[in-house]
């Protein structure tokens, strides 16, 4: 197994077994939401959710900039998802995730032949011999890229997480190569790197809170993998979670994510655009923008704030058909569209893309279906705190869902291995 590079070694965890209560954390631009969960061998079960505003110098195209507001809403959306709980139910763990512009992704599909007795099943020690060959030419080429596409030193990037996506021997995709026989291999993975500076400011967090710190997950990753179907090798779509500070994209192919990207461009550009237009206070612009959401404005206003969100949606959208442009992986785009995040819900995003001639500009075979990602459309995903209906809160669910997988991918290594 690859394991998340920030998991502590001292603090040995069974989530699925012990079903401890955990924290899954979306720091985003906007809204701090989080998530109290816990997992057991069907699933994650979220039993409370914790939305906290951020403060507008807080945050800045999903990156922190203000670490000490950021920790102080932090620990308020702790200490109302913690409240009421026995000692013995405090949560323990946090997973957090991450967006920005400088988080780098890449899927990698390895190929691999068994040149000596390939006619003899696959041990343990074999399918961790190959997993670590590949883990380190991951490591070093994934840095090199990143460092040369953003202008860091080598050093100074990290890697988020590597997670294995997808296994075939012989043609035949399989959860684990052990106890199978065959020459020809492929690993499908995909592989996550930030700065440095980043990581190191979500450690602070995790520390700050005294939670045991399970990993820091790239976020359209976790959003793609959420979604109910979506590792089957049928499944082809574009997730688009439009956040506060940033749009991040996933794009799955046959199941597996071939390519994300993230851009500093979100609801916040739209809030400030609002703001100019009407002469408000961008706090109060913030809350115009929701209503309007929400279809709760006068007629009049309403008006205004169309014409606003229309012109900033088109320039969306321009960014995002660059952002798909830059997909250097992805030969034909999927027709299947899946949006989330709350820009999501500004009705002029939707009618953009319905404008937008997908076709002629880019390689799309037809002209692709826009669905709005929906929770009871997660996997593996029980809500017991009946509040989990908000197309902003796939991220942190999807934060759960991934740390979920992680465990069940433990155990099922452990089962093969015979620990």
């Amino acid at each position: 197994m690859l394991n998340l590079p920030f998991l502590k070694k001292t603090v040995k965890t069974d989530l699925l077994e012990d079903q401890s209560n955990c924290i899954a954390l979306d720091i985003g631009t906007e809204m701090l939401k989080g998530m109290l969960f816990s997992t057991n061998n069907l699933g994650v079960d979220i039993k409370k959710i914790s939305r906290i505003q951020q403060q507008e110098h807080a945050m800045k195209s999903g990156i922190i900039r203000n670490l000490d507001t950021v920790l102080e809403n932090c620990k308020l959306c702790i200490d109302e998802l913690s409240k009421d709980l026995l000692e013995e139910e405090l949560p323990r763990n946090v997973i957090i995730g991450i967006a920005g512009e400088y988080i780098q992704g890449v899927s990698i599909v390895v190929n691999y032949q068994r040149e000596e007795n390939f006619d003899n099943e696959v041990t343990q020690k074999e399918e961790e011999k190959i997993i670590a060959k590949i883990k380190n030419r991951i490591e070093q080429g994934g840095r090199e890229d990143l460092s040369q596409r953003i202008g860091l030193k080598y050093e100074d990037i990290d890697i988020l997480h590597i997670t294995p996506t997808g296994t075939e021997i012989g043609g035949m995709p399989v959860n684990s190569l052990v106890g199978y026989k065959g020459k020809d291999v492929k690993l499908h993975f995909y592989a996550s790197f930030a700065p440095k500076t980043y990581i190191s400011a979500l450690k602070q967090v995790a520390d700050s809170l005294k939670l045991n710190l399970l990993g820091i997950v790239s976020q359209p990753f976790a959003v793609a993998r959420a979604f109910a179907g979506s590792s089957d090798s049928s499944f082809n779509a574009i997730f688009i979670d439009i956040g506060g500070g940033t749009t991040d994209i996933a794009i799955v192919e046959k199941g597996n994510i071939t390519d994300t990207k993230m851009f500093g461009f979100g609801g916040r550009v739209f809030t400030k655009e609002i703001s100019r237009t009407l002469n408000l206070e961008y706090r109060y612009a913030e809350q115009r923008k929701i209503k309007y959401s929400q279809k709760e404005l006068t007629p009049e206003l309403s008006k205004k704030i169309q014409k606003a969100s229309y012109s900033t949606s088109k320039l969306w959208m321009k960014t995002l058909k660059a952002a798909l442009e830059s997909c250097d992986d992805v030969d034909i785009f999927p027709s299947q569209i899946y949006l989330c995040g709350g820009g999501a819900l500004l009705p002029e995003i939707k009618e953009v893309m319905m404008e937008f001639p997908w076709k002629k500009l880019l390689p799309f075979p037809v002209v692709p279906q826009t669905k709005i990602f929906t929770p009871e459309l997660l996997a593996n995903i029980t809500d017991s705190s009946g509040k989990l209906k908000n197309i902003y809160d796939i991220t942190p669910a999807s934060l759960a869902k991934f740390a979920y997988d992680q465990e069940i991918e433990k155990k099922n290594i452990n089962i093969v291995g015979g620990d």
